[in-house]
Parts: C-alpha cells; sequence; structure tokens
C-alpha cells in the first residue's frame, strides 16, 4: 500500500511506497521534506478523486500537451520544473509602468512600452513571465549604446 503526502512549497501530491518509506525531497520542486517541515495525510487512494475529476484531468493534460507541441520554446516551471504553456504577451504602457533609475548617472534600466510573455505551468498553474524577444534585444541595445557615450 503506499502513502501519500503533499509538499509544502509547491502543494504537488507525492506518492511513496511504505516498504521504500518517504522521499527526503519533493521530486517536483525538490525542497526537503523532513520533521516540521512536512505534512503527511493519510487517506484511501479511492476516495481521492471520483471518475469525473481523473477523466476531466485526463482530458485536460491531453490538451495541454498539444498547446506544448506546437510551441518552439518550452520553459520549465521554477516551481516543479514541468512544461509551461506560452498564454500570451501583456504590453505595459507608459501608463502603468514607473521606471526606476537608481542614480542621476544611469537611464532606467526599463522603458515603456514593452511586452512580457506569459507562460502558465500546465502541472501545478504557477504563472511567469519574461520580457518578450524583441524587448530583450532593444534593452541590452539601448543600455550598450549608453556605456559606450560615458
Amino acid at each position: 500500500m503506499s502513502q501519500q503526502q503533499v509538499c509544502p512549497w509547491c502543494q504537488m501530491e507525492i506518492t511513496w511506497d511504505e516498504e521504500l518509506g518517504p522521499e527526503p525531497n519533493c521530486p517536483h520542486c525538490y525542497n526537503e521534506l523532513a520533521e516540521y517541515r512536512t505534512v503527511t495525510v493519510k487517506r484511501d487512494a479511492a476516495l481521492a478523486f471520483d471518475e469525473e475529476d481523473d477523466d476531466a484531468w485526463s482530458r485536460y493534460t491531453r490538451a495541454a500537451e498539444k498547446y506544448l507541441d506546437a510551441q518552439e520554446d518550452v520553459p520549465e516551471c521554477p516551481q516543479c520544473q514541468e512544461y509551461m504553456v506560452f498564454a500570451g504577451d501583456q504590453l505595459i504602457g507608459e501608463a502603468h509602468f514607473a521606471p526606476r533609475t537608481p542614480s542621476p548617472a544611469l537611464p532606467p534600466f526599463l522603458r515603456a512600452p514593452f511586452r512580457l510573455e506569459t507562460f502558465v505551468c500546465a502541472h501545478c498553474f504557477t504563472a511567469h513571465q519574461r520580457l518578450a524577444e524583441k524587448d530583450k534585444k532593444a534593452l541590452i541595445a539601448r543600455l550598450a549604446e549608453a556605456d559606450a557615450d560615458e
């Protein structure tokens, strides 16, 4: 019979065999699972999910795989290391972004407008954003030019 445990950091369910004992680290986020930091929940696996939930999850994972297959860049989730789906871009305009200028001698690191690519983990639903490729190149060029002027 297997036992189940929930990781307190990534909230993923961990199933382990009684003969082998509990996992020392979460296999999803790699955080330590020892002593006071771990909550162990014993429950009957048959009661955990009904067939409708299990069937919906299976259909969802098949659909998510189609989105992942259509992507060129498939980053890993920083929480659980599963793959993330590119959900879309967020345009950040000047009205929604106040650039920080650390000193009068330095220009702002980032200026609006720019785009953030938004990714969502298909497994734990963590959202992650990064600067769009075009805006990364513009940032590098602008700061390299500012440094050359000094």
